[in-house]
């Protein structure tokens, strides 16, 4: 037991020498990468339910509006996949580069301006993802209201109906996503030469 407590105490002395010296951006950048990871994954087993329970209703009903549905939910499924994708290598680009000792000695104000803009490029995508996320919501709200009525044709009347304020939304939010993109270029080109 002795020992255990030792080593224990020796991990946490080490753990504290090494994060000591970690500047305050990455450990900022670190967070909003947990953040991330603590929302995509609930998200994304929601989104893969969903689309296969509204693939199991088309083929029982055998019915477009409720096959137009899943696929809706794919698209944000994958889009939501990308945006986490990509902000999980754009973080990891951003601590290397802020972990360079030089920028250590930079100044204070050209640290706080240059931190802003490229944390901006993480909130950048991130909010894409949370237009996706706004957008399933409110679906799936109309979707369960659709779902009270007891008939079919009313269900798929309101289904319908949800689907196309859906599908409005997703065009939305996919008009938002190429100035994201542009924003993150370097970094991009950057991901693709570490493949």
């Amino acid at each position: 037991m002795r020992k255990f407590v030792t080593l224990f105490f020796l991990l946490l002395v080490f753990s504290c020498f090494l994060s000591a010296k970690e500047p305050v951006q990455v450990a900022i950048l670190h967070n909003d990468g947990y953040t991330l990871y603590q929302e995509f994954r609930p998200n994304d087993n929601t989104y893969k339910n969903t689309a296969r329970d509204m693939e199991v209703l088309a083929s029982k009903h055998k019915n477009k509006v409720l096959s137009q549905a899943a696929s809706l939910v794919k698209t944000i499924q994958n889009k939501c996949k990308k945006y986490y994708d990509i902000n999980t290598k754009l973080i990891e680009i951003l601590k290397q580069k802020w972990s360079k000792p030089h920028y250590a000695n930079m100044d204070e104000a050209w640290k706080e301006t240059t931190f802003s803009k490229d944390r901006k490029k993480v909130q950048d995508i991130h909010r894409l993802s949370l237009g996706m996320q706004q957008a399933y919501n409110d679906w799936n709200e109309a979707r369960n209201k659709a779902f009270e009525k007891k008939e079919i044709t009313e269900i798929i009347k309101d289904l319908e109906k949800a689907n196309n304020i859906l599908k409005t939304t997703i065009d939305g939010v996919l008009a938002e996503e190429q100035p994201a993109m542009d924003a993150i270029a370097k970094e991009l080109e950057i991901m693709k030469m570490s493949k």
